[in-house]
């Protein structure tokens, strides 16, 4: 591979790959973290409000409601998996960070002899990119197998009935 396409290479698949890693990686914290706090915000106020139910104040209706916005955000942690994503996305973005100076400063396998550096690279980033889009298929079948399990035995993820 001569230097001008490695250049290209790295400039519109590297590049952009790390970007679009690191972009994923973040709205899906940010997300998480939204559904986490407002989770926990939610389920806090919940039985302050029942208590105050009882004093003569009728808020039945907003514990109903909140109950029912924090079994949703549950229901939508889970569905949408924001932190197995964040998680996901930060790992792949991680590991292709140091590849380009593993390149650039000739360590690791861009040490030995008479090795093509520019194949390397590309081979490795896109080994790298293969093993996170090849992860998906596997990643989706194996929940799906535990949501099944799940409803048959009637357990949750941790096993208990309930």
């Amino acid at each position: 591979m001569d230097k001008e396409k490695f250049n290209e290479y790295v400039e519109t698949r590297y590049k952009d790959q790390m970007a679009y890693y690191s972009k994923a990686a973040s709205k899906n914290q940010k997300r998480y973290k939204t559904f986490q706090w407002v989770l926990i915000v939610s389920s806090f106020i919940t039985p302050i409000l029942a208590a105050f139910d009882k004093k003569g104040i009728d808020l039945q209706i907003a514990v109903v409601l909140i109950s029912t916005g924090v079994a949703i955000l549950t229901a939508g942690l889970k569905a949408f998996q924001y932190q197995e994503l964040w998680v996901k996305y930060r790992t792949t973005n991680e590991l292709l960070k140091p590849e380009i100076h593993y390149y650039n400063f000739g360590v690791g396998p861009y040490a030995e002899e008479g090795v093509n550096k520019e194949m390397l690279f590309v081979s490795r980033v896109e080994t790298i990119l293969d093993k996170e889009h090849i992860s998906w298929p596997l990643i989706k079948k194996a929940q799906e197998n535990n949501d099944s399990n799940n409803i048959i035995t009637g357990t949750n993820e941790a096993g208990q009935k309930g």
